[in-house]
């Protein structure tokens, strides 16, 4: 039987490979995900906020650094990377290969998810697409 960290980075690999149909068959009817501080989301809105993701990014993927697996808990830390070939967030394709932060907490139920938290660095993100500079960074610093 795989084990939870096995089933995590099958999930990540279905999702990358934008099989909906498979990622209904490794989660829970009822599933909950949490992204960022908005409230909860059902699997159907889930389901469109990732293919608005990946019309944005269609080679996007995700390059899992580290996962730790606990009772029925996986924790991945990872990396979503792709290039901006569609409209994202009211962004026009910019062709910027793009590279963010992301810490998911998958929840586990009989071997699918049930409940998942993610955290995904959106302000790097945008940053990346628009070419836009951070106020804070050493490039707009006056010595």
């Amino acid at each position: 039987m795989p084990s939870l960290k096995e089933h995590a980075k099958a999930f990540y690999a279905t999702l990358d490979a934008q099989d909906w149909i498979r990622l209904r068959n490794l989660v829970t009817p009822d599933l909950t995900v949490q992204l960022g501080s908005a409230p909860p989301i059902s699997l159907g809105a889930w389901e469109a906020s990732l293919r608005m993701f990946y019309t944005g990014f269609p080679d996007g993927h995700h390059r899992i650094d580290d996962s730790i697996a606990d009772g029925g808990s996986v924790v991945t830390r990872c990396w979503f990377e792709g290039t901006h070939r569609g409209a994202f967030a009211a962004v026009a394709p910019s062709g910027a290969k793009i590279s963010v932060g992301v810490i998911h907490i998958d929840r586990y139920r009989d071997d699918k998810v049930a409940e998942q938290f993610g955290q995904l660095d959106m302000h790097g993100l945008l940053r990346q697409i628009t070419g836009a500079a951070d106020e804070d960074s050493p490039q707009n610093s006056v010595p």
